[in-house]
Formats: C-alpha cells, structure tokens, sequence
C-alpha cells in the first residue's frame, strides 16, 4: 500500500511539474532584458511591463473579454442546469440526440464551429457584436456545465424533490428548495471553469470579432503576429497570478460553504 500511495504521489508531482514548468519560463521571460527572448536572459528588466502599459489596445480588449467571458459563462450555467436536470430526471424520445448536440463542441474542431458562426452570424447581421460571441461562447461552454452539473444530479437522490412534492411545492419550487442548494459547488466550479474558458477563448473567436471589437487572446494573438519581444510574457505573467488569485477565492469561499452547511447541519441535529 506503500509504495502505491507513493507511486501515485510521485506520478501527481511529475505531472504538476509538467504543467506548472512553461509557467515558470514565462514568468522569468516577462523580466528578459533581451528584445528577443533570448534563453537564458541576458539580464533583468521591468521595460516590457511598461511597454504593456503603453498598449491601449489590451486594455480595452481585456474588458471585452471579461464582459463576454461573465455573460457567456452565467448563460452557460443557466442552460447547462436545464439541461443536465433534462438529461438526468427525464427519458424521452431523442434524449441521446439532444445529449450528443449539447456534448459536440467538445468533439467539433472549434476552427469549425467558428467558421460555421461567422457564416450565420454575417447572414443574420449580427457579425462582430457582443451578442454573437455570447452565443458563440455559449454553445462552447454548454458541454463542461452540462458534464459538471449532471455529474452531481446524478448523486443526489431524488427523495428530497419527493419529500417536498408531498408537502405541497410544485415541481420547479421542489427543485429549487430541494435539490438547488446542494448543487452550491458544482455550480460554483461549472461558472468559474465556463469564465476562464470563454476569456481565453481565440480559435472560434477569432472568426466571429469585428477589427475594431477584439477581444484580449484576439488582440494578443494579432500583437504575435507583428512582435516578438516579451510583452505578451509580462501580460500572460499578469493573467497567470489574476488566475491564481481568482482560484484561491473560490477555493476559500467553498471551503466556508462547507464549513457552514457542516455547521448547520449540526445544529438541525440538535
């Protein structure tokens, strides 16, 4: 058992390292003296952070992208949960082809699904507006909540809707008094992973923004194709602690919630 638990332990870190390493180098390449990006850097500088500062373009972008990616991803949660709760509670003729539509983006080149949005958004006019990357972010995002969301329905038994049908709540009024709240964290997780996908979205995305609309990886991906100096680096390093940050919020506040509803649950006990 031993050595299986450090088996395991040492294939965790391997593979924690793994991610965590490129990282690292963008980090230390944000301070690069080099112009180029020179390995290892010749020296130490804060020049490219300053000239990130410059770029009005990223800033502008970056609140795109966060309006997009906190609509999208709330959008996304909303009709995931209807889904999943579909998928979940219900047999009906069709029900394995509307799970293989709302699981096909996760199997669909997104090159493809931009390419098919930019044609329906340019005939319906509604190319390079909010509202087509919504939708476009939306149809993205469904898969993960839907697999997140289902996953914890299926764990929750159906007595509790059951206890409050037969104290009178109807079938929507049982879901959400009943089976809603023990859903806190998978809803939770689903809306923070649906947020940091549709912000960093740039494969579909790109087919459906307007020039003069970019969002931030748009606008970073077009500076890439003129630049090659580390300002993407001190930007990325910026995105990776923001990141951070934002986990470790979420982390802590589920932390509290379980604490809470522990505590609760004592104190109906008593």
């Amino acid at each position: 058992m031993n050595r299986n638990r450090t088996f395991t332990l040492t294939a965790l870190l391997l593979g924690l390292a793994f991610l965590v390493t490129p990282l690292v180098f963008v980090v230390v390449n944000s301070f690069n003296d080099s112009g180029y990006g020179a390995w290892p850097p010749p020296g130490w500088s804060l020049r490219w952070y300053e000239r990130l500062a410059e770029q009005e373009g990223f800033a502008q972008a970056a609140l795109r992208s966060l309006g997009i990616a906190v609509v999208a991803a709330l959008a996304a949660v909303v009709a995931g949960t209807a889904a999943a709760v579909s998928l979940t509670r219900f047999r009906y003729p069709g029900r394995g082809l509307v799970e293989s539509l709302l699981l096909a983006p996760l199997i669909v080149p997104k090159v493809a699904i931009g390419l098919g949005a930019f044609i329906l958004f340019l005939q319906a006019g509604f190319y390079g507006s909010d509202g087509a990357l919504v939708g476009l972010h939306l149809v993205l995002l469904l898969p993960f909540t839907v697999n997140i969301v289902g996953g914890a329905l299926v764990r929750i038994p159906l007595v509790y809707e059951q206890a409050a049908r037969d104290l009178g709540a109807g079938p929507v009024r049982a879901f959400v008094s009943a089976t809603l709240p023990q859903l806190r964290r998978s809803l939770l997780a689903a809306y923070v992973l649906c947020f940091m996908i549709s912000f960093d979205e740039v494969d579909a995305t790109v087919f459906v923004v307007s020039p003069d609309q970019l969002t931030l990886p748009v606008s970073m991906y077009q500076y890439l194709q003129r630049y090659q100096d580390p300002t993407l680096a001190a930007l990325s390093t910026i995105l990776i602690g923001a990141t951070f940050a934002l986990v470790a919020v979420v982390m802590a506040t589920a932390g509290t919630s379980a604490v809470s509803g522990l505590h609760s649950g004592k104190e109906r006990r008593r």
